[in-house]
């Protein structure tokens, strides 16, 4: 064996040294390298290349961010009491171990109040289109949208679920006051997408919704939002219908056009099933597999107005979320229609 090895070294000392080769480029090396080169080659070819006529049409729909109305901006309610007695009625009625409930009611004009895990954040399924109203409103109040402006139907914004202008043909127009409409009364999600389009997409809305103190609501994906992944809650709608009513936002005439249309909603099956003959509801229902809601400001017979807000999360489609609505809707609509409800305002904490 060490004779062996001893000889094979030998030979090899004996073979004449091939010529030096080029060092070898790692092939991780090389991979950055063409990386680079690709990144290098794509950025001088958008710099020479004009932009496409589709990326044009649609930069022609986006509405830059437009400037609130110069309306103070202040708290649109002073919360002074729990109404203990109404909310110890809710709590009884929630009571279930496969719904999850969240109700905030205020009554404007008193501050008192009833929240029953209001602050939680809930899916907000088509409720979401009260803010996104809200922030339309405010681009034509502010003259960079005009109601009479027509947005194009694109196949990026149609959407399944409710609503019938996902059947209209592409590149078909529809005017925005139109568009808003059929958002709220058919709870329309192509139309919906139309107008966060047109409003420079969902981060400019979460952008206005953060501003004007909505702490849980977001849009995290375009309509239909199946999978429950955009977000708020009863504090928050009732927060932001309490601004509205307020006069905080928009114009009286935006307030008036939106009080309309939520006025003429189609679902009649959730809050307004618990008010009484005579009752007025300017609301918008929200339902999908895992969550239904509805949030609206109710008007007595007597002329007493008060804000009410209730989602429930539960097992899919279970009808049970919807009687429970409209049960929480009856308690609250009796207890404020009452003879002994308390009207004056309360003393505020300290």
């Amino acid at each position: 064996m060490g004779t062996r090895d001893k000889g094979a070294g030998l030979r090899q000392r004996s073979v004449p040294a091939p010529a030096r080769r080029r060092r070898q480029v790692p092939p991780g090396q090389r991979l950055i390298g063409y990386a680079l080169l690709a990144a290098l080659a794509i950025m001088l070819q958008s710099w020479l290349l004009p932009a496409d006529d589709s990326m044009k049409t649609a930069a022609q729909h986006v509405v830059a961010p437009a400037p609130a109305l110069q309306v103070p901006v202040k708290q649109p309610f002073g919360l002074t009491r729990e109404l203990a007695d109404l909310e110890g009625q809710v709590k009884k009625q929630c009571v279930n171990p496969r719904l999850r409930a969240g109700t905030f009611v205020v009554d404007p004009a008193t501050g008192m109040y009833v929240d029953v895990n209001g602050t939680q954040a809930f899916a907000a399924a088509s409720i979401i289109k009260v803010p996104v109203l809200v922030k339309l409103l405010v681009a034509i109040d502010n003259k960079a949208v005009s109601p009479d402006q027509l947005v194009t139907l694109r196949s990026d914004l149609i959407a399944g679920g409710s609503g019938f202008l996902q059947w209209r043909p592409l590149d078909s127009t529809v005017s925005v006051r139109e568009a808003a409409e059929l958002m709220i009364t058919n709870s329309d999600n192509t139309a919906t997408n139309l107008i966060i389009d047109l409003l420079g997409g969902k981060d400019a809305c979460n952008t206005d919704f953060a501003l004007w103190g909505l702490t849980q609501t977001q849009i995290n994906n375009m309509l239909p939002d199946f999978e429950g992944t955009n977000k708020t809650s009863p504090y928050d709608l009732s927060y932001l219908l309490g601004k509205i009513e307020q006069g905080a936002l928009i114009s009286k005439e935006s307030r008036q056009f939106m009080y309309r249309i939520m006025s003429h909603v189609r679902t009649r099956t959730l809050l307004p099933m618990g008010l009484g003959p005579g009752a007025k509801i300017s609301h918008k229902t929200g339902d999908i597999a895992s969550m239904v809601g509805d949030a609206g400001i109710v008007t007595t017979p007597a002329g007493r107005r008060y804000i009410v807000a209730v989602q429930v999360e539960r097992p899919r489609n279970d009808q049970r979320g919807n009687k429970l609505i409209r049960e929480i809707s009856k308690l609250v609509y009796q207890y404020m229609t009452a003879d002994a409800a308390p009207v004056a305002r309360a003393p505020t904490k300290k």
